[in-house]
């Protein structure tokens, strides 16, 4: 969800600040840590007179309440007098302000209380949701109705199937047999293609990832910060403990394919016989002609197909590949 923020400096002598400012929001449904905030468009904000804005990232705070404002006393001018705050809802339009007034000793302003100052949209999303609340109840019920009208009609099949139990047995003697073929033919397959890599180590070509159909590439997956590429490590956390990865608010994760883009790591064979030789890509889940490398700054390594369905979903090849 995406709050904008908006703060007025009062139009009275040294009202301005050159300090680091944070706020922090509360609401019914959720509350946001502080975080550090600045004006992206404005060259040197918090002056006097000056309304300063920005965006802040965060969960579904539902209906706003309070709210803190601080700065941290540093610069040569770390005063600061405020008239108001003012927080809207981007999805729903809702706008909340609250008046301000003057900071204590530590920088602190007093308790930031907020009143619903325009409604935007927020009535009318919350009409559609509850229309498409009451389409997918009866979508449900028809489906649980079509659910058992299904049931029915395979309980007769089945019966009827019952009375033919001789082609039956037949039938299912001819699939076992399929089966034991195709097994037995997709171990022979398997073992062709290591007869392959290995005749292949031998010529002296092992340092070639193994390819499954045409050329190999490498894929590379980097980030894009604040409007700048960055290292993937810069926009992907990954949790020690619970192994789960999450990118960070405001970053995105993009797809090099030439070494033009990203880090150099990326194109036709790219950098993947470079940093993992003799390796393929599927020791790490990845497609045999397909390696995706990442970057921090000044190495790369190998990006594994559990990784990338944390980013990308289940259908990250589809992300990736395409």
């Amino acid at each position: 969800m995406r709050y904008r923020w908006e703060i007025k400096t009062t139009d009275t002598w040294y009202s301005g600040t050159d300090a680091s400012v944070f706020l922090s929001l509360s609401g019914l449904d959720a509350s946001m840590r502080e975080v550090q905030i600045s004006d992206p468009d404005a060259i040197n904000d918090w002056e006097r007179g000056d309304v300063n804005h920005g965006s802040i990232e965060t969960q579904d705070l539902g209906e706003l309440q309070t709210g803190t404002l601080r700065h941290d006393q540093s610069g040569p001018a770390a005063g600061w007098s405020v008239d108001w705050v003012k927080i809207t809802n981007e999805e729903d339009g809702r706008e909340w302000t609250a008046t301000v007034g003057t900071f204590d000793s530590g920088g602190r302003f007093p308790l930031l209380r907020f009143s619903r100052t325009n409604d935007g949209q927020f009535e009318e999303i919350k009409k559609q949701r509850a229309k498409r609340a009451t389409y997918a109840a009866d979508k449900e019920a028809a489906d649980k109705v079509s659910a058992k009208r299904q049931a029915r009609e395979q309980a007769q099949q089945q019966a009827a199937s019952e009375a033919d139990a001789d082609l039956d047995a037949d039938l299912a003697k001819r699939q076992r047999e399929l089966d034991r073929d195709m097994k037995k033919a997709e171990a022979e397959a398997k073992l062709a293609e290591q007869r392959a890599k290995l005749d292949q180590m031998r010529s002296g070509s092992a340092g070639t990832p193994p390819q499954s159909s045409g050329t190999f590439r490498t894929y590379e997956l980097f980030g894009v910060l604040n409007g700048g590429n960055v290292p993937l490590s810069q926009v992907v956390l990954c949790d020690a403990n619970t192994g789960r990865c999450s990118v960070v608010p405001g970053g995105r994760v993009l797809v090099a394919e030439s070494p033009g883009e990203g880090f150099g790591l990326a194109g036709v064979p790219g950098r993947w016989s470079a940093i993992y030789s003799g390796r393929s890509p599927t020791e790490f889940g990845l497609d045999a002609d397909k390696g995706v490398l990442a970057s921090d700054g000044a190495r790369g390594w190998a990006v594994t197909a559990a990784f990338l369905s944390q980013v990308f979903g289940a259908g990250w090849r589809a992300a990736v590949y395409s």
